[in-house]
């Protein structure tokens, strides 16, 4: 390996490092480039909103190692306080080299994490955890000043994918199993311990972006504080009723009271066709977005005019459309989550609880005017003259999106009819059942998530509504599929659609869609 590496236009001297801490060595990762490249495009997108309470954005890189992307940052903006900190003293010396290499002036020191986060504020904080981070997570959002953002990088992937659930109940307070949605799942355990956190300091939370690739997950969050941001956002940690048979899965309402049948939140019947227990509770977990699609379409934009890499870009342009794709709320549905905790829509707060109290005060005087050609039996008190009690307001956070709808840079094969163009609907039906038919046939197989297509020298399409294409060879049917599945969900108000994701659908959906 080359002692001199070039990332973001900083040469980096990577002598000696290794791709995990070791006691007096410094680390150098070159499989994180993407999350730095992602790390760097966040940095830019909330330098360009002016949303910073302070004249100058203070950076924080808390886990320099080789001093990369802090440097990278002082590079790019250099009207940016950069500061880089690393408690090893190799890896501060050799963060101090590679700033004089590249002729760039930052800040370096070898505090502790949690000490250095208790004594300054910072308005942007990059977390490049090797494993948890949960340990930073209290001195993190203890000087949070508003409107900073939080950048946290977790990769105990053992304890948020399920495999260590002893560590996954003692860093998160939770527990999960492996699923198809394990990455959503992973990410919002992670949520739940950062609410957590802040709250502690009576700060809530907006978040922004989450992405999932190979063994990291990283968590991207503004901070908003006040007692009132807190318990809105601690409300929304909720636990999640998960089917082992379907994987069918919903959030538990917030109640105080047990539900007595808690697989009535499930829209599978696998409870009436098995005897048992065929459901686990796991979480608790964040149940609201996990993306703004402002903030991505911001990043995706700052990516372009620093010209990164084209993984990078077109990571963020399915973050964009996993951010916008959003059903609208039927009328019996909930609305999106408590609106007056996030920066767009503080304002629409405000005028909306201003003009509340006018109408408050304009009842007051109607009231005061009608009581004095009124009698004094109101209209709250029954037939023997006694008052009856008020009725308890219930006050349920709402979700903008259904549950698991998002599996991070994947589209859940979960499908609600609600959710889907009458128009589209019928024809989709359709080529759930003829795919469900080739499945039960032998004509092609599952293995590890990947669909595979056997030879077969024929293949004869049901229902007729399908017309197969001439020839009726593998290859030509199997196009033919594929053409019609996308052509059919491309522009659909609800989602985008990967062929591979039907090879998990199951016999149960076309039966939904046909209601």
């Amino acid at each position: 390996m080359s002692e001199e590496v070039e990332e973001h236009g900083i040469r980096i001297n990577i002598k000696g490092t290794f791709h995990a801490p070791k006691k007096n060595e410094v680390m150098y990762n070159s499989e994180m480039v993407v999350n730095r490249s992602l790390v760097l495009c966040a940095l830019a997108a909330y330098y360009e909103s002016g949303l910073c309470t302070n004249s100058q954005v203070r950076c924080l890189d808390a886990l320099g190692a080789t001093g990369v992307s802090g440097l990278a940052w002082a590079k790019h903006f250099p009207k940016v306080d950069v500061v880089i900190n690393d408690q090893s003293p190799a890896a501060t010396e050799r963060i101090t080299s590679n700033a004089a290499t590249n002729n760039l002036q930052v800040n370096i020191t070898s505090e502790d994490v949690s000490v250095l986060l208790h004594q300054r504020p910072f308005d942007f904080v990059f977390l490049d955890c090797y494993g948890s981070s949960v340990h930073y997570l209290d001195a993190a959002f203890r000087n949070a000043p508003k409107h900073s953002m939080l950048a946290i990088t977790s990769t105990d992937d053992s304890a948020l994918y399920g495999k260590a659930t002893d560590v996954t109940l003692r860093n998160y307070g939770g527990y999960v199993v492996k699923t198809s949605y394990a990455k959503e799942l992973a990410a919002r355990l992670v949520l739940g311990s950062v609410v957590r956190a802040a709250a502690k300091s009576n700060k809530g939370v907006e978040v922004v972006c989450c992405v999932a690739l190979k063994s990291f997950i990283t968590v991207m969050v503004r901070v908003l504080r006040g007692p009132a941001a807190a318990n809105t956002c601690v409300r929304k940690i909720r636990r999640v009723i998960h089917c082992c048979v379907c994987e069918d899965r919903a959030f538990y309402p917030e109640t105080v009271y047990p539900l007595e049948e808690p697989y009535s939140l499930l829209s599978c019947d696998c409870r009436s066709k098995s005897a048992g227990k065929l459901a686990v509770e796991l979480g608790p977990v964040w149940c609201d977005e996990i993306f703004d699609a402002n903030f991505c379409q911001a990043m995706l934009t700052q990516a372009n005019n620093l010209q990164l890499s084209h993984k990078v870009i077109s990571l963020l342009q399915t973050i964009v459309s996993e951010g916008k794709c959003k059903g609208e709320p039927g009328p019996d549905e909930s609305v999106g989550g408590d609106k007056e905790n996030t920066v767009s829509g503080m304002a629409e707060h405000t005028s909306a609880q201003t003009e509340k109290e006018e109408d408050d005060e304009e009842g007051e005087e109607e009231e005061k005017e009608g009581s004095q050609h009124q009698p004094c039996h109101s209209l709250e008190e029954d037939n023997d003259g006694e008052r009856s009690p008020k009725r308890m307001k219930m006050d349920h956070p709402r979700l903008k999106s259904p549950a698991f709808y998002f599996n991070l840079h994947r589209h859940s094969p979960k499908v609600t009819a609600d959710k889907v163009k009458p128009a589209v609907l019928s024809h989709l039906s359709h080529i759930v059942q003829a795919m469900t038919w080739a499945r039960s046939t032998g004509w092609w197989t599952t293995c590890s998530g990947h669909t595979t297509r056997p030879a077969a020298p024929t293949l004869t399409l049901r229902p007729s509504a399908l017309t197969a294409p001439s020839g009726n060879s593998p290859d030509s049917c199997w196009s033919f599929l594929r053409h019609k599945t996308e052509s059919l969900t491309h522009g659909s108000c609800c989602m985008y659609f990967s062929f591979a994701a039907f090879s998990h659908v199951n016999s149960n959906l076309a039966h939904k869609l046909d209601k």
